[in-house]
């Protein structure tokens, strides 16, 4: 296994990950209430079976791959290479005006899962953020992807906003909510 800088992709390199998406069972189901005296705002999550499962099918177009491909060129992007062969990558880029370093994708080649190279690539992604004085890594995922926010929390990230209408204007939170999770970075580890 090789941990290294990415400064350029192909499509085909993307294409070596291989499925992007996941199936899931659970979901965190949100809701909020709002009360007038006292005023109060409240957002609640709570995880709950899915049957149906959830199938998220993601396709990265050419559009995704342009951005992607110049966001690497910023020295915020890391692959794990086994074989010679890309089976993991990270996609960052810096926020100056919080400055945070946003996550734009992660993805491990699901044959390589479950070895620590999502972990790996995090850890590379807070050793970078650390090292340019950015306060914390941050990154997107949805309550329906719950496999990815139990990941995220055991890297250390926590769910510090929620975006009920990300996605749709049907802002039940019964449906894909986002949210967004953060691993604050202690400037002395």
């Amino acid at each position: 296994m090789e941990l290294r800088p990415i400064t350029s992709i192909t499509m085909d390199e993307f294409a070596q990950l291989g499925h992007f998406g996941y199936v899931s069972t659970r979901k965190f189901e949100c809701s909020n209430e709002e009360t007038e005296i006292p005023y109060s705002y409240t957002v609640r999550i709570h995880l709950i079976d899915v049957d149906p499962p959830y199938v998220k099918e993601e396709m990265n177009d050419e559009e995704d791959l342009k951005r992607y491909d110049q966001l690497v060129t910023l020295g915020y992007s890391y692959g794990v290479y086994v074989d010679q062969k890309l089976v993991a990558l990270s996609i960052a880029e810096p926020q100056y005006w919080n400055n945070t370093l946003l996550i734009w994708h992660l993805q491990v080649h699901e044959r390589y899962q479950r070895k620590g190279y999502g972990k790996i690539l995090i850890d590379k992604m807070a050793d970078l953020a650390r090292g340019k004085g950015l306060r914390a890594v941050t990154v997107e995922t949805q309550n329906t992807n719950v496999a990815a926010v139990r990941f995220y929390m055991r890297c250390g990230f926590q769910i510090e906003g929620i975006d009920l209408s990300l996605y749709s204007n049907n802002d039940t939170g019964s449906e894909e909510v986002a949210f967004y999770m953060r691993r604050k970075i202690p400037q002395h580890e």
